[in-house]
Parts: structure tokens; C-alpha cells; sequence
């Protein structure tokens, strides 16, 4: 017969459990359940994050570069309360700065892929290039981007983001075809790349010009002239 955690053999009451075992196996249940309480609420707090950053970026698409979005309306969109929002952010200026974070790891993530289906520099390089200008050149992304980056702009010195904080993680993902090219310094390399393809996709996106095609591949040759290399071995770079 199995013994019974509760009870011993046939029924029988089991013997008391010493006072150090009760005490610890209290301790046990009483973690266990903390852990579930604690991964219950965590869940919650993040859904109520992703909603809010997913409201914030709505309002700002639909609010565009004239009218700076409020906390009422992101609440209102997000079907939080203001208790919800300020749980999590401080202001507004701090929501953009999440948004921006948002955005700029979805786009690496997004370019790491599309960059590991190449199989050259050159063409890592001119995807990566590619990758950038279709947030100009696409409108359902150049609004969206556009708003953001207005938003951000407005946000006061202690929730600015430092630009070079955005354009790291982005930087980073040429590190790996500038040393393929064998450039002796390829994070100054980068860095110089991210400023010029990142300022180029900025202008068009204030001017309101979508990049076409030969505008993008003037920008690759270019970059990769500066580089002492030709134009990319591979499938060109969509726009």
C-alpha cells in the first residue's frame, strides 16, 4: 500500500511532522505561491505596457506634426485608466522614449534577418542601406516614423533620447560586414554610415518625398565607393 503523504499506511494519522519540517515546508508553499502572484501581476504590468505603446504609436500616426498627443488620448485609445499610465511612465516624454526604443529594436531585428539571407558584404551592407530608406519610402511606415521622430523632438532634455543610444544597436549590425571588407576601424566606419543613411532618410521624410529606387542605389554606390569597394555582389537592396 502507498504510504499517504497525509496519512500513514491504512488510514492511519501519519506521526507528527517535527516542527522544522512544518516550518519549512510552509516556507515552500508560501514561495511557490508568492512566484505565482508575482508572475500573474508581471503579466498583467507588461500587457498593460504593450497596450499603451501600441495606443501611443496610434495617436501619434493619427495626430501626425501638428498636434502633440495627450496622455487622455492614449489612455482612451490603450482602454487603460491614467492610474495604468502612470504606473509604468512618468509623462508622455517618457512613453515616447519607449516608443522610439520599440521601433528601433523591431527595425534591427528586421534588418539582422534580411541581412543574414546575403551573402556578401557588399550586399549586407546595401540590404542594410535599403532597410533604412524604406522607412522613407514606405507610407505605412514614413507616417508613423515621421510622427515619432516629431514627437521625440519635442520631449524635453530628461526623456530625450540620445540619438546615439537609437543608432547603436544599428550601427552594430555592420560591424560584421566592414570587417568582412577588412576596414581596419569599422565602428568609426559604421557610425559615419549610420549618420549619412539616417540623416538622407530624415530629409525625405520631413520633405515628404518618398526615395525611389535610383535614390537608394545612389546611396549604396556611395557608401560603398567611400569604402574602396564596388556595388554590392548580390541582389539589390529593395527601396
Amino acid at each position: 500500500m502507498v504510504k499517504n503523504a497525509i496519512l500513514g499506511e491504512g488510514g492511519e494519522p501519519a506521526t507528527a511532522a517535527r516542527p522544522a519540517d512544518e516550518g519549512a515546508a510552509t516556507a515552500s508553499v508560501a514561495a511557490r505561491m508568492a512566484r505565482r502572484a508575482v508572475a500573474r501581476r508581471e503579466a498583467s504590468y507588461a500587457d498593460e505596457v504593450r497596450r499603451l505603446l501600441e495606443a501611443g504609436l496610434e495617436v501619434m500616426r493619427r495626430s501626425g506634426t501638428t498636434t502633440s498627443p495627450r496622455v487622455a488620448d492614449i489612455v482612451r485609445q490603450a482602454g487603460l485608466s491614467n492610474d495604468a499610465f502612470y504606473r509604468h511612465f512618468a509623462g508622455k516624454e517618457e512613453l515616447v522614449a519607449a516608443i522610439v526604443d520599440a521601433g528601433a529594436e523591431r527595425l534591427v531585428g528586421y534588418l539582422a534577418h534580411q541581412m543574414g539571407k546575403e551573402a556578401t558584404p557588399e550586399a549586407q551592407i546595401g540590404c542594410w542601406i535599403g532597410g533604412i530608406m524604406a522607412q522613407a519610402a514606405d507610407p505605412d511606415l514614413a507616417e508613423p516614423t515621421r510622427a515619432v521622430l516629431w514627437n521625440g523632438g519635442r520631449a524635453g532634455d530628461a526623456a530625450r533620447r540620445d540619438d546615439r543610444s537609437t543608432f547603436g544597436p544599428l550601427a552594430r549590425l555592420l560591424d560584421a560586414p566592414l570587417t568582412g571588407l577588412g576596414r581596419p576601424d569599422p565602428d568609426r566606419d559604421a557610425g559615419v554610415i549610420v549618420q549619412a543613411v539616417m540623416g538622407r532618410m530624415q530629409d525625405f521624410l520631413w520633405r515628404r518625398v518618398q526615395p525611389g529606387p535610383a535614390d537608394v542605389a545612389h546611396l549604396i554606390t556611395f557608401c560603398l565607393t567611400g569604402l574602396g569597394v564596388g556595388t554590392p555582389r548580390g541582389p539589390a537592396a529593395p527601396p
